[in-house]
């Protein structure tokens, strides 16, 4: 054990002497575990780089995050949090059917007044919340689909908590293990336990929220929206399903419905926030290709390797099948074709998140900004997004609506003060906040 900690020292001296010392202040036990997450798990910044000729010097280069990660979160959230006033609870079982998948709960201070600070920056926040119910967040990590821990996003839980809110954040089946429908039912189940169980901790199911990054934006989306389109009345794609049969998109996700349990439904949620998220995985595919990392990405193959099953996982082309269908139903009978296209789009927003904001970074080289742009005109043309508002952060790149949101030992992040301020302004309608974006 000792050999390899000061491996690590040697071969990058001041991240490798805080991990050292963070390991000695934490649980001595844990770095085995940490070292087998962080150093052998894909990370996303693991492409958030200019390409380069030589795969092996990108690789080397991602690890410099990942042990940043590891020197900083665990250690400072298990011993400097489990010493102050960071309410926590680990590991608890959120899908019975899969007991090995376990999410983590940070619980805000609900005894603050109006001279607390829930936090201090460029613009300070006091919001008073004697024993009220809090908004809810479930936080969903990205990690290419085929990495990631609940334990590395500690400090992201953290600093949500610190703004007031009851923070959920799971781990889900990550390629191999689990595949893209695995993946949505751990996220789905992630949200029913929350909805079900939350105002124990304190949380009000009325006020709930989900939120991805990366991957993790993708599967909120993808969950969301294929729940909700097979929740939506056969009749109202027309009055046979001929109207469907030229959408494959649509004919799956109905098809999938037919034996599906009434209470496996999601409830409605208030709000979803999206973060570097990918939309539009054939698109996104050819992106990983221009880069030279479409073979290290396990992204291809958890979407299916197939033309077909990339659009059937791309929400964008799901939007984009379902305005084909509506429109096209009855065109024989205009007026009724119209009722019944006003009656789709209005039961389909009648299940969708109630307000939903999508933020990207206009630096991002991972997953470029084009992808929530795109997702958000079809929300729009298919009058699906009225209450959905979109962030263009200048100058911020794919892993920092994360990273930015983490305590450090140093100076604040650059971004974090924006993002705060958008979280806040879209939970809690602070109209005083000020943020530099372009929409």
């Amino acid at each position: 054990m000792l050999p390899f900690i000061l491996a690590i020292t040697a071969i990058n001296t001041e991240l490798g002497l805080l991990r050292l010392g963070g390991v000695i202040i934490s649980r001595v036990h844990i770095f085995d575990r940490l070292a087998v997450v962080l150093d052998y798990g894909w990370t996303d910044y693991i492409f958030d780089f200019v390409p380069e000729p030589k795969k092996s010097i990108k690789t080397q280069q991602s690890r410099l995050f990942r042990h940043l990660l590891q020197s900083h979160s665990y250690p400072y959230w298990d011993f400097f949090g489990s010493i102050s006033i960071l309410d926590h609870a680990t590991d608890v079982i959120y899908n019975q059917k899969r007991p090995t998948k376990k999410l983590d709960i940070y619980i805000p201070n609900v005894t603050l007044d109006e001279n607390t600070y829930l936090y201090q920056g460029k613009n300070d926040l006091h919001r008073p919340r004697k024993n009220a119910l809090q908004p809810v967040i479930v936080f969903i990590y990205g990690g290419a689909w085929s990495s990631g821990s609940k334990l590395i996003y500690t400090l992201v839980g953290a600093r949500l908590r610190s703004m007031g809110y009851l923070v959920m954040i799971p781990d889900y089946s990550i390629f191999p293990a689990g595949k893209t429908r695995e993946m949505e039912q751990d996220v789905k189940m992630a949200i029913q336990w929350t909805y079900k169980n939350c105002r124990d901790f304190g949380g009000d199911p009325q006020q709930l929220y989900l939120m991805g990054h990366s991957a993790g934006a993708h599967l909120c989306a993808l969950t969301v929206l294929d729940d909700s389109i097979q929740r939506v009345p056969t009749s109202l794609f027309g009055s046979s399903r001929s109207a469907i049969s030229s959408s494959p998109i649509l004919t799956t996700l109905l098809d999938e419905s037919i034996d599906r349990d009434k209470n496996d439904m999601l409830p409605r949620l208030r709000g979803m926030i999206l973060c570097s998220g990918v939309y539009d995985i054939g698109e996104h595919y050819k992106h990983e290709t221009s880069r030279g990392v479409e073979q290290i990405s396990a992204m291809g193959r958890v979407m299916g390797n197939s033309e077909e099953t990339f659009r059937l996982y791309s929400p964008t082309n799901i939007l984009q099948e379902l305005l084909q269908v509506s429109t096209r139903i009855d065109r024989n009978y205009p007026t009724e074709s119209q009722t019944r296209h006003q009656n789709l789009l209005r039961h389909l927003k009648s299940l969708l998140p109630i307000e939903t904001l999508m933020i990207h970074g206009d630096k991002d080289q991972t997953v470029p900004w084009k992808s929530s742009s795109e997702f958000y005109m079809e929300l729009k043309t298919l009058q699906l997004g009225s209450n959905v508002r979109m962030r263009v952060l200048t100058g911020m790149a794919h892993e920092e609506p994360v990273v930015a949101l983490m305590p450090t030992f140093g100076r604040n992040a650059p971004f974090r003060q924006p993002l705060m301020d958008e979280i806040s302004h879209f939970i809690d309608g602070d109209k005083s906040i000020k943020t530099s974006y372009r929409e």
